[in-house]
């Protein structure tokens, strides 16, 4: 809601306000938060994902980033970019992820 408001806001001063709603990604910190390492954080993330087959990467936030701050975005403004896959439709399956930590 805060990305809605901010762009009504400062949209009539020409800034656009955007945000980006990313699914996990399997960085270092993500899994020290769960405490898992290697390649068992991608299987948390991959076993949860609603879209399979592909794992998010930064790379993948960073090209969101740079498409909402290019000009073929220039008419997008209060827009929550939601790089997830398809989770936020159904958030379901995170229960699938955290079993694989069990095993």
């Amino acid at each position: 809601m805060q990305t809605r408001h901010k762009s009504v806001e400062l949209g009539e001063y020409g800034i656009r306000v955007n945000c980006i709603s990313p699914h996990a990604i399997a960085i270092p910190l993500f899994q020290k938060t769960l405490g898992v390492f290697d390649k068992k954080g991608e299987e948390v993330i991959a076993v949860s994902a609603v879209l399979k087959g592909a794992i998010l990467e930064p790379e993948d936030f960073a090209n969101a980033a740079l498409y909402l701050a290019s000009d073929e975005a220039k008419y997008l403004n209060g827009v929550n970019l939601a790089i997830d896959g398809g989770y936020s439709l159904s958030n379901q399956s995170w229960k699938m992820g955290l079993s694989v930590l069990s095993e």
